[in-house]
């Protein structure tokens, strides 16, 4: 290395996370701006410094956490202020005049998914459901404490008496006129079960009118308090924090300024129209109709984040926070599971109260990125004299068509946004099944318990037990951090587990750019075509298909892919339109795939774009396809070695092996499991995308334990002998081959792999291995091509890999049948 790279301190902060910050990018063209946000819950002020990252791992076995101090304008002390995160969807419809009722009837459906809250619970307190109320001044439909529903007009309330059922689509209803003082509460479940009591109408005499209360009308939130500190400036609208979340479903929700027979109410559910005749359909009567104030039908627009009313005075409403849209609403049949097929179906809205799109803190700092700035991995970090530590990690891209490299690595910030802040590690209660071990809990884990209000990761659930579908990355991501640990691997998982990649390129003496997947999704193939050879990340699992497609149009025009990683190209994912560029990603775990959570019926398709959810597999777009083998199994204790097999002699890919013995161990060693071949493992499989020519160069097959289960995906029915010590498709399989025009592929099939690279002073097999792979891959013009008696028709099941390699001897890498 060139560069005076610090050994970093690792200083026990006394409290957890006293310092949090994050960036509005993760990826920053040369001569672009980047602005950062600083949370000091503490220290009244910091230290700023910017960093080029090298490596994450502070295991004492490896090379050590590495880090190169750079002069930037933004180094030194800074005051450190309190930033707070408001988390909790809901909509927001600003204050209109025909909001501010006398008389009125307010009414929809809802499907509570947490009407009573445990004790203990992080936000108690009532949920709204429509609310312009505030400070006792208003209208507002509520479930309150015990779980019933609640009409509020000034301090006046009316409950119905009986608690809501979870999970169950409920019609809710409240008319007030103001002429005679009376308020009536209907409370009407949809389905009533045989000993289900009858809940009658509430009602009550003398209430006054509602106060006139000058604060928006909200769906699915209300008022809790103005606020002109860290809480309010980041609230919306800035200055009133909300509370009174709603956890469930809201659907059709109306507003009529009189008050409604029972029968009228009924009549204002169709609630769209006020100008049809006898010739034009069933609307509301000409009476009704003149009353209606607002219909929002959240069946429309559900790409965008606005509440559309079909009401007469357009009183359209803002989504905070993206709650989740495209799900089955009060009236779904099931006849269509497409929500663009039946719209007027999937009318509902389900809210929650950890919901978050944007923490919306305030700059504290922006750097304008020198246009002569090194493409790499930096980072800000942010230090205080207690010994608070964090870092806002970004990576500075070359802008498009102004390559400064022949190699560039990806790294994949939208599988980073899919882990980001996940819980699994302190709330999964078969965590320890899961990895053979107790977790062992970061700093990270356990401040993210306590602070619910930072949001999750698609991996987790929401609060009220519904999976998370949407994930942020314009808040700070506590995982995205080098020196992290994730539980399942006890070690760098994701971004700090790429960092691996980055230190051996770096100690290697390659010259490299370093860009991410947003800038393949978004710039296409002119953003890449100009390299010689792509390297992915560790575990590049989420993906768009705009990825997809530019890394696919790369390798048909000769370009070279190494795939460094395993579960990659898993799961299908869609970035918020509605969002700008990246900062919100959407994946819904359907029918089939490895799954904490799953979507419930109906709910598989995208709202950001109405795209299928689940597996890429399940549309046609087989992981195998990409980098030539595809995920078949994992395990979270510990990980194993390769042998070579006879497919590696072969003249077309011998060239890879140059240097290493037949019969050597490759990976026997490494930082992340013990071994190359470890955490998630994948195979070569000719049937399930992998071209016909592939070569299966090494394999681990035999060596797993128990602990490495077969994915789910593979097989039809629950049965005995699909762990590591019985099913030959539990292994990791290196393989190899050619794309047109003089590529080709290399894919090395396991998490771990990269973590093996450093291992006695970066003098190893598996380093030598990827240097002889890289070095080819590397140069310029077109890969030799293979001789004519490599041209030859070849079917989909004449090879078959596991037919060949389900043994193989521990000893001397033999296979036998």
């Amino acid at each position: 290395m060139t560069e005076n790279v610090s050994q970093v301190d690792y200083p026990i902060a006394p409290d957890w996370m006293r310092i949090t910050a994050y960036a509005d990018k993760w990826s920053v063209n040369q001569g672009d701006q980047i602005r950062f946000y600083v949370n000091c819950d503490g220290p009244s002020e910091y230290e700023a410094q910017l960093v080029k990252l090298i490596n994450g791992n502070t295991d004492p076995a490896g090379p050590g956490a590495k880090e190169i101090p750079t002069p930037a304008p933004f180094n030194g002390k800074h005051a450190g202020r309190k930033q707070i995160i408001n988390s909790g969807s809901y909509v927001l419809i600003e204050d209109r005049e025909p909001l501010n009722l006398q008389s009125f009837t307010i009414q929809a459906y809802i499907w509570p998914t947490m009407p009573h809250k445990p004790e203990g619970y992080w936000r108690p307190g009532p949920q709204a459901i429509l609310s312009k109320w505030f400070e006792g001044r208003g209208y507002g439909l509520f479930i309150n404490d015990d779980a019933e529903v609640e009409l509020r007009i000034n301090n006046t309330v009316l409950t119905s008496g009986a608690p809501v059922r979870d999970r169950a689509w409920i019609f809710v209803a409240a008319s007030y006129d103001a002429d005679t003082g009376q308020a009536v509460l209907y409370h009407e479940p949809q389905i009533r079960y045989a000993l289900d009591p009858q809940i009658s109408p509430v009602e009550q005499s003398g209430v006054a009118p509602p106060e006139r209360s000058e604060t928006p009308l909200f769906i699915g939130a209300s008022p809790k308090q103005r606020d002109e500190g860290p809480q309010g400036a980041s609230s919306v609208p800035r200055g009133l924090v909300l509370g009174s979340h709603f956890n469930g479903k809201i659907d059709s929700p109306r507003v009529a300024s009189q008050a409604l027979s029972r029968l009228d109410i009924e009549r204002l559910k169709a609630g769209e129209a006020t100008g049809l005749d006898e010739r034009r359909g069933t609307g509301p009567t000409t009476e009704i109709a003149a009353s209606l104030v607002a219909s929002w039908d959240f069946g429309k627009e559900i790409t965008t984040t606005r509440a559309y009313d079909d009401g007469p005075y357009k009183l359209h409403g803002k989504l905070v926070n993206l709650p989740t849209r495209a799900m089955t609403g009060h009236n779904w049949t099931g006849r269509e599971t497409d929500w663009k097929r039946a719209p007027e179906e999937y009318g509902a809205i389900h809210f929650h109260d950890d919901d978050l799109d944007d923490a919306r803190w305030e700059v504290d700092f922006t750097f304008d990125v020198p246009d002569d700035m090194k493409s790499a991995v930096w980072a800000v970090k942010l230090t205080s004299s207690e010994g608070d530590e964090d870092y806002v990690p970004f990576i500075v891209c070359p802008p498009v068509g102004k390559e400064t490299a022949k190699i560039a690595v990806i790294l994949s910030t939208q599988s980073y946004m899919a882990y980001a802040n996940e819980h699994l590690a302190a709330n999964a209660g078969a965590a320890e099944l899961l990895v053979y071990r107790v977790p062992i809990m970061q700093e990270q884990n356990m401040f993210l318990a306590e602070h619910r209000e930072y949001g999750s990761s698609l991996y987790d659930t929401h609060t009220d037990g519904s999976g998370v579908s949407l994930s942020s990355r314009l808040r700070p991501v506590l995982s995205f951090r080098p020196k992290y640990d994730h539980f399942l691997a006890q070690a760098p998982w994701q971004f700090p587990a790429d960092l691996h990649l980055i230190d051996w390129l770096t100690e290697m003496g390659y010259e490299f750019d370093v860009i991410t997947d947003e800038e393949v999704s978004y710039d296409g193939l002119e953003r890449i075509e100009g390299y010689n050879v792509l390297l992915t990340g560790t575990h590049p699992e989420h993906h768009d298909v705009h990825y997809l497609n530019n890394i696919h149009a790369y390798k048909e025009r000769g370009g070279r892919f190494m795939y460094m990683g395993a579960d990659g190209f898993y799961w299908i994912h869609t970035y918020h339109g509605s969002y700008g560029r990246g900062e919100i990603t959407e994946m819904r775990r359907a029918e089939s795939g490895i799954r904490t959570w799953r979507a419930d019926p109906g709910e598989y398709y995208h709202q950001s774009n109405g795209a299928l959810g689940g597996m890429w597999r399940f549309v046609g777009q087989y992981l195998h396809a990409v980098g030539g083998t595809g995920m078949s199994s994992e395990g979270f204790d510990i990980g194993s070695y390769y042998s070579r097999t006879p497919e590696s002699n072969n003249p077309r890919v011998a060239w890879a092996f140059e240097g290493i013995d037949y019969d050597e161990r490759l990976g026997d060693f490494g930082l992340v499991s013990g071994g190359a071949a470890g955490l998630e493992l994948d195979i070569v499989d000719t049937t399930l995308g992998s071209p016909p020519h592939t070569l299966l160069t090494a394999t681990s097959a035999g060596r797993h334990t128990e602990g490495y289960l077969l994915v789910m995906e593979d097989y039809g029915f629950s049965q005995a002998g699909i762990d590591g010590t019985q099913h030959p498709r539990v292994r990791s399989d290196i393989a190899f081959h050619e794309t047109p025009n003089g590529g080709a592929t290399f894919a090395f099939s396991s998490i771990a792999f990269c973590g093996s690279l450093s291992h006695n002073n970066y003098d190893n097999n598996i380093s030598r291995l990827v240097k002889n792979v890289l070095d080819r891959f590397s140069q310029d013009g077109p890969l030799p091509e293979p001789g004519e008696e490599h041209f030859i028709h070849r079917g989909r099941k004449d090879y078959d890999p596991q037919l060949n390699y389900t043994r193989v001897d521990n000893t001397h890498g033999e296979t036998s049948e």
